[in-house]
C-alpha cells in the first residue's frame, strides 16, 4: 500500500507518496542460482540460446568481423527479489557479482588483470606495447542494443543483427558489450575496440579463488568457478545497474578477446580460448553450475535523506551538510563523484517527494 508523506516544517505542506516501507529505504540481497536467458552472440550461432557452450573469442582486426566476435549474453529476471518500477535513484548497488563455469579443459590461460588494446596489436604498429603476462581476462561488460531492442524485448531466439543479414558483419550486432556513460543513456558497442583504437573498461574481471590451486598463467580446468565483482563505479555502472534493477532484468556481457587462434590477426594454432557452460548444458544441470547473479542492493527515496519517513527541510539541510563535507551518500546521481549533478539531482527528487 502507498504511504502518504506530509511536508513538514515551516513551507507549505505538500501530499507525497512513496512505496510503503522503502521511502526511509530497506536492503534487499539474493543470489539468482539460474539466469533466465544465455546466448551465445555470435553470427554463425545457428542455434542461438540452445547451445551447450558458449565459446568467447575474438577475431583481431579480420574484417567482417568485430574484435569481440563470440559473446555470451546472460540475463536475470529480479523482480522477485528486489521492487520494480520505482525511480532509478532509489536504487543503490552496494554489491553485485556474476559466475559463470568453464565448459572446456585445460583450454586457455589464466588471466585476472585488464589488458589494453595496443596489446593485441600487430608488433609493427607503433601503438602497439607488449602483455606483460600470459592470457587474455574474461570481462563482463553491461549490454546495448540496436534497431529497437532492449533489454526486456532481446530474447534468446532473437536475430542476431540487422542488414546484413548474411553473416559475417561488423557492427551490426543487435545486442552487444557496452560501456556507457554517467546516465547509462548513451552506450558505446566495444566489439570492435581493438580496430577502433581504444580501451573499454569493464564492469569487472572474472576471477578463479586463489584456494582452487589454479593461479595466473595456468591452463584452466573444466569445472572451474569464475567469479566477477563488478564495480558500479566503472563504465556508468552504478546507473547502468540502478535502471536494470528498476525494470527488474540484468543483463550482463561476457567477453573475451582471447584470439581464436593465436597470435594476431588470428594467426594460426590450437585454440586458446575460453568456454563456458550454459543453462542448456546437462553437465551444467546435474551439479548446478549455471551462471548465478549474486546482488545487495539498497532501495530507498533519496528525497528523505535523514530516513525519518519524512520529506522535509531537514532532508535538505542534512543532504547540503553531507554535500559540503564530499560524503559518499551526496552521490545522488551515482556517479561516484559528489559534484553539482547530485546536488540537482536532490533538488529535482526533493521537490518530487
Amino acid at each position: 500500500m502507498p504511504r502518504k508523506f506530509v511536508l513538514r516544517s515551516g513551507i507549505a505542506p505538500v501530499v507525497l507518496s512513496a512505496t510503503c516501507g522503502l521511502a526511509t529505504g530497506q536492503t534487499f540481497s539474493a543470489t539468482i542460482p539460474q539466469p533466465t536467458l544465455d546466448r551465445w552472440v555470435y553470427p554463425f550461432a545457428f542455434n542461438p540460446g540452445n547451445e551447450f557452450f558458449a565459446p568467447l573469442f575474438g577475431a583481431i582486426e579480420i574484417p567482417g568481423f568485430d574484435d569481440r566476435d563470440a559473446q555470451l549474453l546472460v540475463g536475470f529476471n529480479t523482480a522477485g527479489d528486489v521492487p520494480t518500477n520505482l525511480p532509478p535513484e532509489w536504487y543503490t548497488v552496494e554489491s553485485i557479482s556474476l559466475t559463470v563455469w568453464v565448459g572446456v579443459d585445460e583450454q586457455f590461460v589464466y588471466d585476472d588483470t585488464f589488458d589494453s588494446f595496443s596489446t593485441l596489436l600487430q608488433t609493427s604498429d607503433p601503438r602497439y606495447t607488449p602483455d606483460s603476462d600470459l592470457g587474455k581476462p574474461v570481462e563482463v561488460f553491461g549490454v546495448g542494443y540496436r534497431n529497437g531492442f532492449n533489454a526486456l524485448t532481446f530474447l534468446e531466439n532473437s536475430p542476431f543483427g540487422g542488414p546484413p543479414l548474411v553473416p559475417p558483419a561488423e557492427g551490426n550486432r543487435n545486442v552487444f558489450a557496452a560501456v556507457y556513460d554517467l546516465t547509462a543513456t548513451t552506450a558505446t558497442d566495444v566489439s570492435r575496440q581493438v580496430r577502433l583504437g581504444f580501451d573499454a573498461s569493464p564492469l569487472g574481471i572474472a576471477t578463479i579463488d586463489p584456494m582452487s590451486g589454479v593461479m595466473p598463467g595456468d591452463l584452466v580446468p573444466v569445472g572451474t568457478e569464475m567469479t566477477a565483482d563488478l564495480d558500479p563505479c566503472l563504465s556508468g555502472g552504478q546507473a547502468y545497474l540502478r535502471r536494470s534493477f528498476s525494470s527488474g532484468r540484468i543483463n550482463l556481457m561476457v567477453s573475451s578477446l582471447s584470439p581464436a587462434q593465436g597470435g594476431p590477426d588470428g594467426g594460426s594454432g590450437d585454440p586458446s580460448y575460453p568456454s563456458f557452460y550454459t543453462k542448456e548444458n546437462a553437465t551444467a544441470a546435474a551439479l548446478g553450475k549455471f551462471s548465478r547473479l549474486s546482488f545487495v542492493v539498497t532501495v530507498r527515496n533519496p528525497a528523505d535523506f535523514d530516513r525519518s519517513g519524512f520529506v522535509d527541510t531537514d532532508d535538505f539541510d542534512a543532504f547540503v551538510r553531507a554535500f559540503e563535507a564530499g560524503d559518499a551518500e551526496a552521490d545522488i546521481d551515482g556517479s561516484c563523484f559528489v559534484d553539482t549533478d547530485d546536488f540537482d539531482a536532490f533538488v529535482r527528487a526533493f521537490e518530487a517527494g
